[in-house]
């Protein structure tokens, strides 16, 4: 008999920090979509530029 492994489940861990990642994405999504329509797609991409500007 060989014995058999389970390489099928994920530890609960790896999953809830998928989970965090995809609500993080997910909210970054509705504040720029929030910050368009209240802003003008202007002010949008200007803040956009800007914002990616500052992570370099």
């Amino acid at each position: 008999m060989s014995p058999q492994t389970e390489i099928h489940d994920e530890p609960s861990a790896s999953k809830a920090v998928l989970w965090l990642l995809a609500g993080g994405v997910g909210l970054l999504l509705l504040a720029g979509l929030l910050l368009w329509w209240r802003e003008g797609d202007r002010l949008f991409t200007d803040g956009l530029i800007a914002a990616i500007l500052a992570c370099f």
